[in-house]
């Protein structure tokens, strides 16, 4: 398995990680940063603040542009559905009784989605070192290249 490249760029990292992590860094200035306001239709205040936050970070790190923002809006959606998930599941047990009946909460099947939703965007926002480091093959697209190519390279398939 192929070794993950580092985005670094302390005086501290090799001169060709530098180097790439500066070439991310020239790729993202094409694009606008992330708003730090969070959408409208945000309304949990600890969410909006959570929204504010990451977003002010993301835009210091110079690797993420407002073409990531749908990542970041489902996120902090997603922390904000597994806080509830967990006050049910405290509330309520991993189980509750109607009638004769034992049911599961279905708080659990909540927290098992939005953990693994979670932790997807967090690695497609770079907050893990490997999401981090497969940044790095967007520096790898030519600086002449048009907006189009770059959204195709950005794009799921």
């Amino acid at each position: 398995m192929p070794q993950n490249i580092k985005l670094e760029d302390s005086m501290d990292s090799r001169s060709y990680q530098r180097e790439r992590t500066q070439q991310v860094k020239d790729l993202n200035n094409n694009f606008d940063s992330l708003n730090t306001e969070p959408p409208t239709f945000i309304t949990n205040e600890n969410t909006k603040a959570l929204y504010t936050y990451l977003a002010t970070q993301l835009n210091q790190s110079g690797y993420i542009n407002n073409t990531d923002s749908s990542i970041l809006v489902s996120l902090v959606i997603n922390i904000q559905a597994l806080e509830s998930a967990y006050m049910s599941l405290n509330k309520r047990g991993s189980v509750y009784e109607t009638g004769d009946l034992i049911k599961p909460n279905p708080a659990v099947g909540v927290i098992t989605a939005t953990t693994a939703k979670i932790i997807s965007a967090s690695k497609q926002l770079g907050f893990s070192p490997q999401a981090r480091a497969s940044l790095i093959q967007l520096a790898q697209v030519d600086k002449e290249d048009n907006a189009k190519q770059i959204m195709d390279l950005l794009a799921d398939e």
